[in-house]
C-alpha cells in the first residue's frame, strides 16, 4: 500500500464536487468510494456501497434501518438518485486514520422479508390484500396502475409466510407486476421511492430522455450511450391451459391461451403448460382465461430479449426507451427488466483500496459508471413468473364457530365456519392472542362467530346426491382440518375430535369409570338444547353381542341380541336375549303387503322372509276340520259353516303352491330359492298375494289385558281348534247374531246349565222345536212345570193324544181310556185365560263398511307442512276427475267418506299455477318429481 497523507485527504472528503454523493442523517462524514447495484422488475433493488471516512469510530448500530439516498452525476449536469433504507452496515477497518465502511441499501420491501405471519383475509381481491399488508410499512409508498377487475376471494390465507413471499405470490397469481420509481431529489423526507404495481394492460411509461444512442464510450464523449446491444431468442411454451373444479356447481372452469403462430417458425409439437393444481380458483371462465393469459405472458418473456451494456445513467427498469444509431436495431423500443450498476467516485488516485480488484476499478476509471441490462421489446406484456403456493402443513385442528347463542350454524351444502388457534383478534380461542401486531388491522381476524374465515366443507364417509351421512359439527366442537391439494385457502373438515371438556359418549379405559375396556361403540346425538337425543350402541363384549337403538322421547328402544341395561358408558344387568321393542308412547307396525308374526325359528336365520310353512300347514288342517264339521252340521240340518270360502281365499293368498309367491324376477333378480350351490333355481320365493296379517307359533299364543279387548271382522271371523275351544266369562257371556245362530256337536252332548238363575229359550217370530232321538225329560225339582199356549196344546204319544183347545179338552185313543183316582168329581164348567208375555221383535239393520281418504302435503325442500296445495284425484288408469281438494293449515285435506267399497286413485299434487308439459299422450300427465321440487324451492 502506497503512503498517503491523511490530513491532505481530510479536505478532499467533501461531496461538493463528487461524482457520487451519499445523503443520510444517521452518519456524517461518509463518502462513497464505489458502489454496485441491481434493479429489476418484480424484484427488490439492492446496492452495496463502499464508503470511506476520516473517523474510525462511527457507530454502525443506528445506521441500520435509516433512510439513505445515493446520487450520481448525469451527463446533463444534474443527478440521478436512488433512495432506500440501510439494511446492512459493516466496519471494514482503518489504515492510518482512514476508515472504511460498507452499507447495503434496499427498498422497504426488505422489511417484508423479516416478518413471518399468519393472517386470514376475507372477501377481498388480491390487490386489496396486498395494499393492506403494505400499509403496515411506512417506508414504502405504493401506487397502483391496475386496469383489470380482480376476482373477490372468499378467503385469502397467509400462513407461515413472510409478508414479502405472500405479497409476491398474490401478485403473481393475478398477473400483477411491480417496479420502483425514485424521487429525483436528495431530500430524505419520506421513503423517496415508490412501489408501482401494474398489470399487462397498463400503459408502459417512457423514460427521460426517451431515447438512447448506440455509441462507443470514452472520455471524449459527453453524452451517455449504449455500447453493446444484441438480440436473443429462446424457445418457450406456446400455450397455457388451466382448469379448476368448482364444487358448488359440480363443473370444471377452464381457460386456454395460445401464442400467435409464427409462419416462419419450424413446425413443433404443441408446447402446452397445463395448470390444474387446485380447485376453487375461478368463479367464471373469464377468470380462468385471464389467468391462462398472464401465465403465458410470463412464460414467453424470454422468447425475444436484448442484452445491453453501456453508461446511460438515467436508464430505469420498467420504462420504455428508443435505441438510435444502431446499425440493425435503430428505432427499436425496449424496456429494461434488469439493470446491473457499477460506479466509482472521483476521490483521487492516491486513496488506497481495500478491495482486491484495484485493477478493475482503475480500468473503470475514477468518477466512472457502467451498466449491464436485459430488456424486452416495448409493448411486450410484462407478467411476473409463477410462484408456487407453499403446501399446507398436513392437518390442523380448529373450533367450529357460528351465530352467538346458536348451537348450529351451517349451510345447505354441509358447511360450517371454523377458527384456528393461530388466529388473533378480538375473540381468539381460549388462551389465544388479541394483539394482531398490525396498525391497519387492529380488530384482527379472530371474531369468534359466524364471520370467522369462510364456509368450510365437511367431508363424510359417504356423500352423494340426496344420500350419504350427515353429521354437522356444532359450535364449539373441535374438528380436524385438511387442505384440498395442500392449498391453505381450501380447508376441508375431515373429522371431529374429542378433547378435555368433550368426552366420548361411550368412554372407556383409564379414568373413565366404565366397567369394560371399550366394548361399546356407536353414535350418540344431542338435542340443540344440550339434552340427550338418539343413541345407537354396538356392544362387542365376548359372547354378549348387542345392538341398541334408543331415543329419549318416550324412552323408545329397539334392542337386538344380548339384552342388558345400560346407563351412560356402563354395562348393566342381564335382561334376556333376542329382540326387544320398547316405548313409553305409541307404537305401530304397518305392512302394506302383509305381516307375518312367527314363533317358529329358522336355523341361523335361513329361508326366505315370508316363509310361513308351519302356519300354512296349520291353516290347512284347521280348514279341513272346519269342512268336516260343516258337512256334518249340514247333514244334521244344524246350519253349515258358510264362511269357509273366505278361509280358503286366505290360504290361497299365502300358500306358495298357489298365489303366495313371486311369479317373475324382482328388480332383475330371479325370485327363486337357492338350489345347491346356486343363488337361485329352486322353489319360488314366498310372498302374500294380499296384505294379510298372519300370527303363528309352534306353542301357545296368548292375548291378555286387564281391561277390555275387541276383535272385529268386516266380513267373516273363524275360530277353529283341532281339540277344545273354551269361552269363559267371569260375569256375562253373550253371543249375538244379526241373522241366524246354530249350535251343533257332532259327537257328544250339549249342556245348558244356569247355576243360579233361569234358563230361557225363546223363538220370537216362529216355532220352536225340541227334538230328541230318545227320551225327553222335563223336571222341576222344587216347584211346578207350566205349559202355556194361546190357542191349543196337543200332547201325543203313539195314536193317543190330549188336545187342549180353547174351552175344550179332547182325549182320543184307539184303546182303553183309564182314569184312576180315589174320588171322581165332575163340577160345572170353569176357565181362565193363559197369562202369556209378549215377545219383543225388532229387525237389525246391517252396518255397511265405510271407507275414507285424505291427503297430507309436505314441502319437498324442508319437510314442513304445506298448506294451500291442490289435490286432484283421478280414477285409477283414467283422466276422469273424481274429486278436488286443497290442504289446510295442518297440511291435510278434508277427509273424503263417500266410498262403500275401497277404490284406487291417481293424484295430481301441486301449488300455484298448473304447468302444462308437452306430451304425446292424450291424457294429462302429472308433473315429474324434479319439476315439483323446483317449483317448491322457488316458492
Amino acid at each position: 500500500m502506497e503512503d498517503f497523507d491523511v490530513s491532505a485527504w481530510l479536505g478532499l472528503l467533501s461531496q461538493t464536487t463528487r461524482f457520487i454523493t451519499l445523503d443520510t442523517t444517521a452518519a456524517d462524514g461518509l463518502i462513497v468510494e464505489r458502489f454496485e447495484g441491481r434493479e429489476a422488475v418484480n424484484d427488490d433493488f439492492r446496492f452495496e456501497l463502499d464508503c470511506v471516512s476520516a473517523s474510525a469510530f462511527i457507530d454502525i448500530k443506528p445506521l441500520v434501518g435509516q433512510p439513505i439516498s445515493v446520487g450520481i452525476a448525469t451527463a446533463a449536469g444534474g443527478r440521478r438518485y436512488w433512495h432506500g433504507i440501510i439494511t446492512h452496515a459493516a466496519s471494514l477497518g482503518a489504515d492510518g486514520g482512514l476508515a472504511r465502511y460498507r452499507l447495503d441499501m434496499q427498498s422497504g420491501l426488505a422489511l417484508l422479508a423479516l416478518r413471518r405471519n399468519a393472517l386470514i383475509f376475507q372477501d377481498r381481491n388480491a390487490l386489496d390484500v396486498v395494499t393492506q399488508v403494505l400499509a403496515d410499512y411506512p417506508q414504502l409508498k405504493v401506487r397502483t396502475e391496475v386496469t383489470t377487475a380482480l376476482r373477490t376471494r372468499p378467503i385469502c390465507t397467509q400462513y407461515r409466510e413472510t409478508d414479502l413471499a405472500f405479497v409476491q405470490r398474490l401478485l403473481g397469481e393475478e398477473g400483477l407486476s411491480y417496479r420502483f420509481e425514485h424521487d429525483q431529489t436528495s431530500s430524505d423526507d419520506g421513503p423517496g421511492h415508490t412501489l408501482v404495481i401494474f398489470d399487462t394492460q397498463a400503459a408502459q411509461p417512457t423514460g427521460a430522455p426517451a431515447s438512447v444512442r448506440f455509441h462507443r464510450i470514452d472520455a471524449t464523449e459527453q453524452d451517455d450511450a449504449v455500447s453493446v446491444f444484441s438480440e436473443r431468442r429462446q424457445l418457450v411454451p406456446d400455450q397455457v391451459t388451466t382448469a379448476s373444479w368448482k364444487a358448488d356447481q359440480v363443473v370444471s372452469v377452464a381457460g386456454n391461451a395460445q401464442a400467435p403462430h409464427d409462419g416462419n417458425a419450424p413446425e413443433l409439437p404443441s408446447l402446452d403448460v397445463f395448470d390444474a393444481d387446485r380447485s376453487g380458483r375461478f368463479d367464471t371462465a373469464a377468470q380462468a382465461q385471464h389467468y391462462a393469459t398472464h401465465r403465458l405472458d410470463a412464460l414467453r418473456l424470454p422468447a425475444r430479449t436484448f442484452r445491453g451494456q453501456g453508461a446511460v445513467r438515467t436508464l430505469e427498469a420498467g420504462k420504455s426507451y428508443v435505441l438510435t444509431q444502431h446499425p440493425d436495431l435503430s428505432g427499436q423500443a425496449f424496456v429494461p427488466l434488469t439493470l446491473d450498476h457499477v460506479a466509482t467516485n472521483n476521490l483521487g488516485t492516491a486513496l488506497p483500496h481495500l478491495r482486491g480488484s484495484q485493477t478493475d476499478d482503475r480500468a473503470l476509471g475514477k468518477g466512472s459508471y457502467r451498466q449491464q441490462f436485459d430488456a424486452v421489446p416495448a409493448g411486450t406484456p410484462i407478467a411476473p413468473a409463477h410462484r408456487d403456493r407453499p403446501l399446507a402443513p398436513g392437518v390442523q385442528t380448529a373450533i367450529v364457530t357460528g351465530v352467538p347463542g346458536d348451537t348450529l350454524t351451517g349451510t345447505r351444502d354441509h358447511q360450517v365456519r371454523v377458527q384456528f388457534p393461530w388466529q388473533r383478534g378480538t375473540a381468539p380461542l381460549p388462551g389465544g392472542l388479541t394483539d394482531t401486531m398490525s396498525q391497519h388491522l387492529p380488530q384482527g381476524h379472530a371474531p369468534g362467530d359466524h364471520h370467522s374465515g369462510t364456509w368450510v366443507r365437511v367431508a363424510e364417509a359417504n356423500a352423494g346426491a340426496h344420500h350419504g351421512h350427515s353429521f354437522v359439527p356444532r359450535i364449539g366442537s373441535e374438528v380436524l382440518v385438511e387442505y384440498a391439494h395442500g392449498d391453505i385457502d381450501h380447508p376441508v373438515v375431515v373429522g371431529q375430535l374429542y378433547n378435555g371438556p368433550a368426552t366420548p359418549p361411550f368412554a372407556a379405559g383409564e379414568n373413565s369409570g366404565a366397567n369394560h375396556p371399550g366394548t361399546l361403540s356407536g353414535v350418540q346425538t344431542q338435542t340443540l338444547d344440550g339434552q340427550s337425543g338418539s343413541r345407537w350402541v354396538l356392544d362387542d363384549a365376548s359372547g354378549q353381542l348387542r345392538h341398541s337403538l334408543n331415543h329419549s322421547i318416550a324412552d323408545s328402544q329397539l334392542n337386538l341380541g344380548y339384552l342388558i341395561d345400560q346407563s351412560g358408558n356402563t354395562r348393566g344387568g342381564y335382561r334376556g336375549e333376542g329382540f326387544e321393542l320398547i316405548t313409553a308412547g305409541w307404537a305401530v307396525v304397518r305392512a302394506g303387503e302383509g305381516l307375518l308374526l312367527s314363533g317358529t325359528a329358522r336355523s341361523q336365520g335361513q329361508s326366505t322372509q315370508m316363509d310361513a310353512a308351519e302356519a300354512i300347514g296349520q291353516l290347512k288342517a284347521a280348514s279341513a276340520t272346519a269342512k268336516r264339521l260343516d258337512s256334518a252340521a249340514t247333514q244334521a240340518k244344524a246350519g253349515g259353516l258358510t264362511a269357509n270360502s273366505a278361509q280358503t281365499d286366505l290360504q290361497q293368498a299365502i300358500d306358495p303352491s298357489q298365489s303366495g309367491k313371486y311369479t317373475g324376477p324382482v328388480n332383475g333378480q330371479a325370485a327363486s330359492k337357492p338350489s345347491g350351490n346356486q343363488r337361485s333355481g329352486g322353489d319360488p320365493v314366498e310372498r302374500f298375494a294380499q296384505p294379510a296379517v298372519l300370527m303363528e307359533s309352534p306353542e301357545s299364543v296368548a292375548l291378555t289385558t286387564p281391561k277390555s279387548a275387541a276383535s272385529f271382522a268386516g266380513e267373516h271371523q273363524h275360530l277353529t281348534s283341532q281339540r277344545d275351544t273354551h269361552l269363559a266369562a267371569g260375569a256375562t257371556l253373550a253371543a249375538v247374531s244379526g241373522d241366524a245362530a246354530s249350535l251343533y256337536t257332532a259327537d257328544g252332548g250339549i249342556n245348558v246349565i244356569a247355576n243360579h238363575g233361569p234358563v230361557s229359550l225363546e223363538a220370537h217370530t216362529d216355532a220352536m222345536d225340541i227334538l230328541a232321538d230318545q227320551s225327553v225329560t222335563v223336571t222341576s225339582t222344587t216347584d211346578s212345570i207350566q205349559v202355556l199356549a194361546k190357542d191349543k196344546i196337543v200332547l201325543q204319544s203313539g195314536q193317543s193324544q190330549i188336545t187342549l183347545d180353547g174351552q175344550n179338552i179332547t182325549i182320543a185313543c184307539p184303546g182303553n181310556f183309564t182314569v184312576k183316582s180315589g174320588t171322581h168329581e165332575w163340577l160345572g164348567g170353569e176357565g181362565q185365560a193363559a197369562n202369556l208375555d209378549e215377545l219383543p221383535y225388532q229387525l237389525i239393520t246391517p252396518i255397511k263398511q265405510r271407507y275414507s281418504l285424505r291427503w297430507q302435503a309436505l314441502s319437498a325442500v324442508d319437510g314442513s307442512l304445506a298448506s294451500g296445495v291442490d289435490v286432484i284425484a283421478l280414477e285409477d288408469g283414467s283422466s276422469t276427475v273424481k274429486l278436488e281438494a286443497t290442504t289446510g293449515g295442518d297440511g291435510r285435506s278434508a277427509r273424503q267418506q263417500h266410498q262403500e267399497e275401497p277404490q284406487d286413485y291417481a293424484a295430481l299434487v301441486g301449488s300455484g299455477d298448473w304447468v302444462a308439459l308437452a306430451t304425446t299422450d292424450d291424457s294429462p300427465q302429472p308433473l315429474e318429481y324434479d319439476d315439483w321440487l323446483d317449483t317448491e324451492a322457488e316458492a
